[in-house]
This record gives C-alpha cells, structure tokens and sequence, in this order.
C-alpha cells in the first residue's frame, strides 16, 4: 500500500499500524483484503490506546505529587473550618494588603473556579468549587456533584464521600456575592462561572478580573490565549515550574464529573494557582505599563459582570416590526439586484465574458479535446472513403461500413474555438452568491485595483467581507455592489435570522465577547448550546 495514497494525518495512522502490526501488538481487523479504511482504524485504535496510557500515566503523577496545602473536602464537618480560612485571609489581606486593589474596587482578592457538569453557560451546573488563598498560601477543592457508573481512569465510585451541595452553596454564597470581596477567575472562564453561578441559584459580585481579557490588553498578539499554554510561557517570571497539564491531558473531552474527588481536586486547585499567579503577573505588569491598569481598572474590570447580566436579560424582539421589515427590505433588495444588473450591464455578454475569463482553462481544454474530435472523425471519413470502392455492395461488412459514413457525414461537430465553446458557467447566470463572479464583477469588469494584501496577506483577489468592506468605502463605483450586499446581510443575519433564534423564554440571548474580534471591538454570537425546541417533551398533548 503506497504511502503517497495519505495525506499528514493519515500517514501517522498508517505508520502507528505499521508498528504495531509488525511488533505484534494489534492485529487484522477483518479477513477481507486489506484496504485503507481498515489500517486507518486499525491505526486509530493503537493511537486512542497510546493516548488512554499516557493519561493514565499523567493521571498517576498527578496523584502522586500532591503537595500539602492543597486541601481537598469530602465531609460536610469541615465546611466551617473553611468558611473560617477564608475569613482569615479576609482579615490578613485587609491588613497586610492594605489598598494594594483599591483600583479595582475592592478590599480583597482571590481566585476562584468551578468545575461543571459541561459547558453550556445555561442548563450545566456546577460540581465544584476551587479557591486559592493566597497569603494563607492555601488551595480548597469543595467536590458535590462528581458521578459514578462511567468507564474511566480513576473514577469516582458509589458511595465515595463529597460533599452536600446545598451546604457548600451555602457556606460560599455569602461571600461569593459580596463586592467588596474581588475574584479573578482564569482564562475567560470569568463569564462561565458567573453564568453558573446563577444557574446555582446566587449571583456573584466583585469579579474585576479575568486573565483572559487582561492578556488581550498585554499582548493582542499572543499565538495562544489558554490558561496552559500562558502559564507554560510566563510561568518562570512568576515560579511556576513544570509540567503543566491541560484539562485534555487529564480527562479528555468530557465533563470531569465522573472522576474521582481527589484527581479532579489536584487538577482544580492547580487551576485557582495558575490563576492567581498569572493574575498577580498580570496586575503588576499593567501598573508599570502606563496608564494601562488604571483603563483596566475603569473599563475591563466591569466587562464580565456586564456581559453575563445583559446575556441572561436577553432582549426582547418585536416580531410585528420584523415582519414589516423582512417585506420592506425584500422589496429594497429586488430593487437593488434590478439596479446592480443595470448599471453593470450584466447580461449574456457580460455572462459569456465573465466564463471565459474564470473558466479559460475549461475553454482551452474543450478547445484542443473538440480539435482531437474533430480530427479522429475526419480520419475516420477518409478511411472509410478510401476502403468503400473496394468492398462488395452485397456484403454485410460493406452496408455496416456505408451506415457508419453516413453516420459520421451526419455528424455535426462545432468548430473548435473559444467561439463556439459551451458556457461553463452554472445555469448560464450571474450569481450573487458565487465568489469567483464577484471578484470578476469587481477586478474584471469595474477595474478595482487589487489591495487585498492590505488586509489578508499573501492573498489577491479576495471576496471575504473585511475586503469588501474596505471596497465598499473607498470606490463609489461599487456601491451598486455594497447596498445589495447591505440588505442581505439585514436580512439573513438579523431580520429573517433573529425570530427563529429565539429562546423558550421568547426573548434573543447572545453572548458577548470583549475583544471578540481582531480589531479590538466587542463581539456577540446568538446562544447555540440548546436546541430551541428542548421544551417540546413538557407540551401537553392536544385532545380531540
């Protein structure tokens, strides 16, 4: 089986195969002949096994290096002593840390994070709460929603102790809701547990950081923005040493519910270190970097308990008003793609010529492929000419032969040049939708100098929005162009969009993202974790 046959990917799969099949450890999965599709699985399942064994080994090392201020809960009993090791380090931070983030509006400052039951900002619960304290130099995992009955690498088992979630929620709510208490949580989990929180039934107050946002302001240019990844990068100027484990590294991709208190805990409790050395780095960094902790201070710190405020509000949609808007602007939009096929004369010239300029290669190969014909049925005319005199009239061989002449003579073949060459283009029509008409309507036809560089480099020719959108403002000539594309974009992202976008609770929830987007400006996305129709199973059936 030839190597060349896979591409990157595969080839690894292959190789794995290989391995593992010559020294014994895998073997034929069928008696079929062997085909790609099989050393590819074959492939996967030594990989996956590689992968179990790894983790199972990071898993063990974890455990085993447990250092002694991490303190992890399982008895109800101990919540007390908790809630009295948070007040003292409340007490030693009021002191000792006197006004130290007074910027940020707050007497205090911790790092806290939950583990939940999965990702969706909406329907998942937590299983977990972490904090470290850091002048007690003290982490706590408080476990209460870890599951048995799942097959995994040291798995949490009916009848292993946590604690009660009523009485950790309990202990932790008074002061996860006060202000005056500052929280930072890692990574842009800042909006997550804010959002699970309220799914907790509590609302959290005085979260001014998150590290996430924070790196965006240090560093937009970061090649990546995860807890891990930073903490590896940085984590020498702030005695962090290695190795740094990701969630992946440990669980793989699912909840971390399943597994044990005590791994899930080491895990969690590192997390709330990494946090709180980073933001530490961080709040330093900012103070000697201009005025930038003070713009932090004044705008960033609001962000994430803003934006989870306004996404859980949602907003209210008048759908009368949408209705008469989806009719205007369909109207407005004919009216514009009338206009647009006017002023830039689009018609079957302009279509023919459009094709021969995407499509030349199509035309010059229909071109040489129409030639051979042309030439293979002449040849074969001559031939037959030439073979017909001396056959016998009365022969089977010589009326097949005078069918196939007439047959060729009948024939009608188009002379082979771009002329007479088919319109590849589909359906013969100019399409709004197609990128390489576009960019012929726009480098071709109207003669826009190409500036794509300017915002993807290495690229020409380019249709992508962002492009667009630079056109659009400087050159008049594409503003036949610009108003269609304006209307669909009314239309398809918001107008015909938002009404089926709507939550049981019928009002638009969307998450915000500050710096969502390369240029610095906030972004949002609609909610797409839960299917719109989850409340069809409670919907009392209709009785005739």
């Amino acid at each position: 089986m030839s190597k060349s046959k896979f591409d990157a990917k595969e080839l690894a799969l292959f190789t794995a195969a290989r391995q593992a099949f010559f020294s014994g450890a895998i073997g034929r999965l069928t008696e079929k002949k062997l085909s790609k599709s099989e050393v590819l699985e074959m492939g996967r399942r030594v990989m996956l096994a590689r992968d179990a064994e790894a983790r199972e080994g990071r898993i063990a090392e974890v455990l085993a290096s447990k250092p002694d201020n991490y303190f992890i809960l399982t008895d109800d009993g101990d919540l007390p002593a908790f809630v009295e090791r948070l007040r003292e380090e409340v007490r030693r931070q009021r002191t000792e840390w006197r006004d130290r983030f007074r910027i940020l509006g707050v007497d205090t400052m911790t790092a806290g994070d939950f583990e939940g039951t999965g990702i969706d900002s909406y329907i998942d619960l937590s299983i977990g709460f972490s904090v470290w304290l850091p002048l007690l130099n003290e982490g706590y995992y408080l476990p209460y929603g870890h599951v048995d009955g799942f097959d995994v690498p040291c798995a949490f088992k009916a009848g292993d102790p946590q604690l009660t979630r009523s009485k950790v929620l309990a202990a932790i709510t008074p002061y996860l809701s006060r202000p005056e208490h500052g929280k930072t949580f890692h990574m842009g989990s800042a909006r997550y547990d804010l959002h699970v929180a309220r799914n907790d039934g509590y609302t959290i107050k005085g979260c001014v950081w998150d590290t996430l946002d924070a790196m965006n302001d240090l560093n937009e240019h970061e090649e990546a923005y995860g807890l891990k990844p930073l903490v590896a990068k940085y984590g020498r100027w702030f005695g962090i040493p290695g190795p740094i484990y990701t969630f992946e590294d440990l669980f793989g991709n699912r909840s971390p519910a399943p597994f044990n208190t005590e791994l899930v805990g080491i895990y969690a409790i590192k997390d709330v270190l990494y946090g709180w050395k980073l933001f530490e780095w961080q709040f330093e960094m900012m103070a000697k970097t201009g005025r930038l902790l003070e713009c932090y201070a004044n705008i960033d710190s609001k962000l994430s308990e803003t934006d989870v405020f306004m996404a859980r509000c949602g907003f209210e949609i008048d759908l009368d008003l949408m209705r008469e808007l989806s009719v205007e602007f369909e109207e407005k939009l004919t009216e514009a793609r009338r206009q647009l096929v006017e002023t830039y004369g689009i018609d079957d010239e302009f279509v023919r010529k459009m094709d021969r300029t995407i499509h030349a290669k199509k035309v010059t190969d229909w071109i040489e492929a129409q030639r051979k014909r042309i030439t293979k049925r002449d040849e074969a005319i001559a031939k037959l000419h030439a073979e017909l005199p001396a056959m016998n009239p009365a022969t089977k061989r010589y009326q097949q032969a005078k069918e196939r002449l007439d047959r060729l003579l009948a024939e009608e073949l188009v002379p082979a040049d771009e002329k007479h060459a088919p319109i590849f283009v589909e359906d013969g029509e100019f399409k709004l939708t197609n990128g390489n008409h576009i960019a012929y309507l726009i480098y071709d036809h109207v003669g826009i100098r190409d500036r794509t560089h300017l915002v993807k480099r290495g690229k020409s020719r380019s249709t992508a929005a962002d492009v667009l959108e630079m056109y659009y403002e400087d050159e008049e000539e594409l503003a036949p162009l610009a108003t269609v594309a304006a209307y669909e974009k009314l239309l398809s992202t918001y107008v015909n969009k938002i009404p089926n976008a709507l939550e049981p609770d019928g009002r638009l929830h969307s998450e915000f993202k500050a710096g969502g987007t390369v240029t610095g400006r906030y972004s949002s996305s609609s909610y797409s974790g839960r299917p719109i129709d989850i409340l069809d199973e409670f919907k009392s059936e209709v009785i005739a």
